[in-house]
């Protein structure tokens, strides 16, 4: 069983979400207000444990996620799971339960997460076959009839996904780096492990 600390997590979910970069100590200290010695202490410790892999450039040390590694890919999966949920995006959760269970994976993405009631329309991030295209477009239709505020998803099969990861089409990489993931964590990993170049 996996067990990180609420800065470990953060720190995995991150580094997975933000694999197209190359961040150091310093640099990952300063966008999760960590201080360099507290983050040193995480890297230090993710990374004996298997989780992290260095890459030396000169003086400086990156981190990234080590994909070879099961526990580092269930680690990921865990820390993705951290993120918290306002009573209003629930509530948009138990309305698009029917899409999601269609779905292989589902992100909900976009002003919906930073202005909640505010927000003028609600994105998702929608992964699936082919097979299911008609039933979750009918389905996003019936919630758009009833619903105030307009659905608008994006869809992807998986190799679709893949293929925007290793391409790192910047409108997915904001997706997954900003969004809530309701269904598919594994399958989002491994997919992100497999876009890696």
């Amino acid at each position: 069983m996996v067990s990180l600390t609420a800065n470990e997590a953060r720190t995995m979910d991150f580094l997975l979400r933000n694999f197209f970069e190359d961040y150091n100590i310093n640099h990952l200290a300063r966008m999760l207000n960590i201080s360099p010695g507290g983050m040193f202490k995480i890297l230090k410790k993710l990374k004996s444990q298997g989780f992290l892999a260095e890459k030396r450039m000169g003086n400086n040390i990156f981190y990234k996620i080590d994909y070879s590694s099961n526990e580092a890919l269930d680690a990921c999966k865990f820390a993705m799971a951290e993120k918290s949920i306002s009573p209003y995006i629930n509530i948009w959760i138990n309305d698009l339960k029917q899409v999601i269970e269609m779905a292989e994976i589902a992100v909900l993405f976009g002003s919906v997460l930073k202005k909640g009631r505010e927000a003028g329309d609600i994105d998702i991030l929608l992964v699936f076959g082919r097979k299911n295209l008609n039933a979750i477009e009918e389905a996003i239709h019936k919630l758009n009839a009833i619903k105030p505020k307009k659905l608008h998803a994006v869809y992807q099969t998986m190799a679709d996904l893949t293929e925007n990861l290793k391409k790192k089409d910047k409108a997915i990489l904001e997706e997954i780096r900003t969004g809530v993931v309701l269904k598919g964590r594994g399958l989002l990993v491994d997919a992100i492990k497999n876009g890696q170049n």
